[in-house]
Order: structure tokens, then sequence, then C-alpha cells
């Protein structure tokens, strides 16, 4: 794989129109360990390129090699372990998560009062995603500035994203001075922020050299998009030492652990065809499902296709039919899967559109 495959395949910063840098719409700032996969090309698993950067697509619609059987080979990376979370619960932001942004904003509103950094951020978000209507709460900036006065790292850094995607030049370089800043000061979602930022601004191995570092340390600290640029960088660059190059596996499961759908998709791809790791049909299923479920069109089409063929699971042509219409929504179509649609009963197709509209609504 040459270096400019590898920068298609790590680039998640240019994922948003009118941003510098990938923000899931999982992404609370504050968490790194909502960080997920970013949106884009579905033909493409999930992640937008810059103009001059894409692959090209598969030469089929699945990228299946079920023909070609590989030799059975051990896998030596070590298991992902998950560390359990103790930490303090926080009211407003649970809230926020389970879609109860009234609460969540009332609640902000409660600790920002005392110069809560965390709230403040949460209210800003609200603002920002119009969540809470700009005339209640007010204008996001002045709450992203308000927070990041506290100098925690982890507020500066949202700060410095919101400048970002500003249209003032002067406005994006205090932005990009903010994020390194925050970086520098150990936040892992800066970190990430920063060595998307060194690869965008230096193209070539200089900028995969230059970030790698700052991919590392947002790793280690379960950034999932970090975890799966990781993957990328020690698959595809032959110049790093052999102990890193053999641990993209590792990350790639870490990534895969901590739902980023893209590398689900990727793992799911890599152990049904038996790709530089053994081949397991059954537990590739499982992963192209998960990511399916978290909103992956590329996961749900191929999903689909196992499921009308009972490759590594049960022949379920109605699921092959949700998943298919699920993806369809978004321009992946077969002609194959088209010829199953027309075979259903009126009732059963109705059921399957009916199913298939809430995996859709994840995309």
């Amino acid at each position: 794989m040459t270096v400019r495959t590898a920068l298609a395949a790590i680039l998640l910063a240019l994922a948003l129109p009118g941003t510098s840098l990938a923000i899931s719409a999982r992404e609370f700032a504050t968490d790194a360990g909502l960080v997920a996969g970013a949106a884009g090309n579905p033909r493409l698993g999930g992640t937008l390129l810059p103009p001059g950067l894409e692959t090209e697509g598969p030469a089929d619609a699945y990228t299946f090699q079920f023909a070609q059987l590989t030799p059975a080979m051990e896998d030596e990376t070590p298991a992902p372990q998950q560390q359990p979370y103790d930490g303090p619960v926080d009211e407003a932001y649970g809230a926020y998560q389970r879609g109860m942004f009234d609460a969540a904003y009332e609640a902000a509103m409660a600790r920002a009062g005392r110069g809560d950094p965390r709230a403040e951020t949460l209210i800003a978000e609200l603002v920002e995603r119009k969540l809470i209507a700009q005339g209640r709460a007010g204008e996001p900036g002045a709450w992203y500035r308000m927070a990041a006065d506290s100098e925690a790292p982890f507020a500066v850094n949202r700060y410095g994203m919101y400048l970002l995607s500003s249209d003032d030049e002067a406005e994006r370089e205090s932005g990009r001075e903010l994020v390194s800043q925050a970086a520098e000061a150990g936040d892992p979602l800066a970190a990430f922020n920063h060595a998307t930022l060194l690869v965008q601004e230096n193209p070539g191995a200089e900028g995969l050299e230059l970030a790698l570092p700052w991919f590392e340390q947002a790793a280690q600290a379960d950034v999932a998009d970090a975890q799966y640029a990781l993957s990328q960088i020690y698959r595809a660059l032959e110049d790093l030492p052999e102990e890193k190059r053999d641990l993209w596996r590792y990350w790639l499961r870490r990534a895969a652990n901590g739902e980023h759908d893209t590398a689900q998709l990727e793992l799911a791809l890599d152990l049904i065809n038996g790709t530089d790791m053994p081949r397991d049909i059954p537990e590739g299923v499982e992963w192209m499902h998960r990511a399916a479920l978290n909103g992956n069109p590329a996961a749900a089409s191929r999903l689909a296709y196992l499921f009308l063929h009972g490759i590594g699971t049960i022949e379920d042509r109605q699921s092959a039919a949700v998943f298919y219409l699920s993806a369809r929504r978004v321009g992946l179509e077969s002609e194959e899967m088209e010829k199953l649609l027309q075979s259903l009963s009126p009732e059963s197709l109705a059921w399957a559109t009916l199913r298939s509209r809430a995996i859709a609504r994840r995309y």
C-alpha cells in the first residue's frame, strides 16, 4: 500500500463540509469515548476523502473473495482490553445522551452559573447542533469561549474546533493554535485533531511522520478515530519498526470495539476474506452486523448479501431485504437484490420497508 493510499485511508479530518476536522454526529467534545466513524461515501465504507485522494471503488459490489481461500494462520495479536468506567455520572450529559435535550440544557445551565466548563461546552453543543434555540441560550461561540477561559484542555480544544469552522482566516488560525495548545496539554481529542491537521498541512510521508506520535497518544486514550487511523498507518507504512507494524490488527480491533463503524466494516471484510488474518466468516458477519446497525450503509449492503445467501449466518431473505432497503436509500443498488424484493409478498415487503427506515435514520 502506498503512502498516497495510507493518506486517503486516515484523512478523517476532512469528513464534514465547511470544517477542517472530523466530528462524528455521536461525538461530544468532552467525552473521548463517544468519538466514532464519520459519515461519508457509503461505497468506501463511510469515510469521505479530500479531492484527489479518493481510492478506487471495489471491483464488485461486496468485495467478498470466497473463492480465494487462504492458508490457516495464527493471529498473535493481543486481545483488546476494555476498561470499565467508574468515574462520576454527569446528569446533564446523561440527559443529552438519552435525547432529553431540554433536561440537559436545564441541568447544564444550573452548573454553568457556577463556572463549570463542561456544562458551558454542553450548552454550546446544544445550540450549535440546533437542539436548543439560539434565542433561548445565546450564541454558541460565547459559551465555547467562556468554557475555554477556564483553560481546561478539553474546552480549549472545542473552542479551537469551533473557530476552525469560521469563514474568517484570522479566527481559523486562532483555532489552529488553540487545538495545538490543547494537544500539548494532554487532551486526547485535541491530539487527534492536531494530528489530522498535520497530515492536512504536510502532504505525504512527512505529514504522517509528524502526526504519528499524536495519533498514538489519542489512540492510547481510547479515541476510536485515532485507533482506526493508527491501524491504517501501521498497516501501510513499510519503514516503521516491525513491532509497530504487527500491531495494526490490535488497533483495528480496538477501534471496532469502540464502535467505529468503518473499522467494524474493515475488520468484517478482513475476517470474511481471510485478508492478513485467519478467516472467520461467522465472526466477520457479526462485525458486519454491528457496523450496519451503527449506521454504515456499505455494511448494510454487504450484510444483505450475506443473509440472502446464508453465508456465515442462516439464510434469511427477510433480513436481507431489510438491510438492502436501508442501503438503497443512499444509492447502493444491486440487480440481484432488486429481484429479491420483487419476489417478496406485499406484506413482507411492507414489513421490510418499515424496518429499514429505522436503520436508515442512522446514516
